[in-house]
């Protein structure tokens, strides 16, 4: 729920939004899936609310969509249930609950939990010359060749996920100068090989919205991450590392960072 995501996977998923009572009711109609509402976006009052819910349900309505709502934070959970007058089926979205870090962890790789962290990166580090670059204008297209690169190898980049995050986060580094985003790169022996891209809000928090590198050099992974975490994001305390969309070695990967809690999400539906 940040302008830099709902920017680059505008066009995936059709977003619509109208505003009720200084509150936004944000929609989304991806092709070839069900439509469905984000939780209204605003300071919460329960009259507020139920005029958001009321109008988002109308709309539903009038073209023949069931009303869904999806990516529905916990906090958010006590207002579905306490003002929806109809009977209302919650289920919990494991796939797009958020991975939270403590920033100094990422950084320090600190204890037993982060042995096999270490041992990559320092794998990484003594076979490989390597270069940490700030991203900044003068290396989009680097890290658009990065991002081609990672995309040409996929076995599986004739599906329309793999093929729609490309141009998602293409979006992103081709606006990456309007938005309020920092990003980092590896070079590895002379040669662009990882690149990252994140973002700060506030003081104490940082979302880390991508991270492509060769899957052919063991370690790079673990080394752009901790890298970009030290360099960039130091001074925040939380990191959130997004979802893992249900994909078994996304989870994997994220799970062995140790994460010290998940932003849960709900599926809500009303009968």
């Amino acid at each position: 729920m940040n302008f830099t995501n709902l920017f680059m996977w505008r066009d995936f998923y059709k977003f619509e939004f109208f505003k009720i009572n200084e509150m936004i009711c944000l929609i989304a109609a991806p092709e070839e899936e069900e439509p469905f509402a984000f939780a209204p976006i605003g300071n919460y009052t329960s009259s507020k609310f139920k005029a958001c819910i009321n109008a988002i349900k109308e709309y539903f309505y009038e073209k023949g969509w069931k009303v869904v709502f999806r990516r529905v934070e916990e906090n958010k959970l006590q207002y579905f249930e306490k003002h929806i007058s109809e009977q209302i089926k919650v289920e919990y979205d494991r796939d797009n609950s958020d991975y939270i870090y403590l920033s100094e962890h990422l950084i320090n790789l600190k204890g037993r939990k982060y042995h096999n962290k270490r041992n990559h990166i320092n794998g990484f580090l003594k076979k490989y010359k390597y270069e940490y670059v700030k991203l900044t204008k003068t290396h989009i297209e680097d890290a658009l060749i990065v991002g081609e690169e990672w995309y040409s190898k996929r076995d599986d980049k004739q599906t329309s996920g793999i093929y729609l995050e490309k141009l998602a986060n293409e979006e992103l580094l081709k606006n990456y100068n309007r938005l309020d985003c920092i990003g980092g790169l590896v070079k590895v022996n002379g040669r662009f090989e990882a690149y990252t891209v994140g973002e700060i809000f506030g003081n104490n928090y940082a979302v880390i919205h991508i991270e492509k590198a060769n899957s052919d050099i063991k370690g790079l992974y673990s080394f752009i991450n901790q890298k970009f975490c030290e360099n960039e994001l130091g001074n925040v305390l939380f990191i959130n590392r997004e979802q893992d969309l249900g994909i078994k070695s996304l989870r994997r990967a994220k799970n062995s960072y140790n994460p010290i809690k998940y932003t849960n999400k709900y599926n809500i539906y009303i009968n």
